[in-house]
């Protein structure tokens, strides 16, 4: 599971280095197709479950005025969980009345360049390279 992750994360970041004409550049490419920097697989978990799932995600780097990324992960439910990130260090995600979330602590935890963000019931898991590239 490690391994495809990894795997997959990969793919994707490349996918973002690589320009049409096929040269490489300093700068953050457009993924085709999207809005995002770079797009990969990140580990996920709901309803308080381990993230032993994997979920699309796209990265927006410096989204925010003050340099902010941007991550967002697409849910099983067809649904979007934003998360925002200074650095390297999540600090916070889109929260809504509607859905419950509005009431969901949120906390973080980290292992080498692995942060496991816990949102009330939901788990994701992403790599520092992801949102950082490279």
């Amino acid at each position: 599971m490690k391994e495809l992750l990894a795997t997959s994360f990969l793919i994707g970041a490349l996918a973002a280095c690589v320009s049409p004409d096929g040269s490489v550049g300093s700068e953050d490419a457009i993924v085709a197709g999207t809005d995002y920097d770079a797009t990969a697989h990140v580990a996920c978990g709901f309803a308080g479950n381990p993230p032993t799932q994997t979920c699309p995600a796209g990265v927006k780097r410096n989204w925010g005025e003050d340099g902010t990324t941007l991550v967002e992960v697409s849910k099983p439910d067809g649904f979007k969980r934003a998360i925002f990130i200074r650095g390297t260090t999540p600090y916070g995600a889109d929260s809504a009345q509607a859905d419950g979330s509005a009431g969901w602590t949120f906390s973080t935890s980290r292992s080498g360049d692995r942060v496991t963000i816990n949102y009330g019931p939901e788990t994701y898991v992403i790599i520092d390279a992801f949102v950082e590239g490279g």
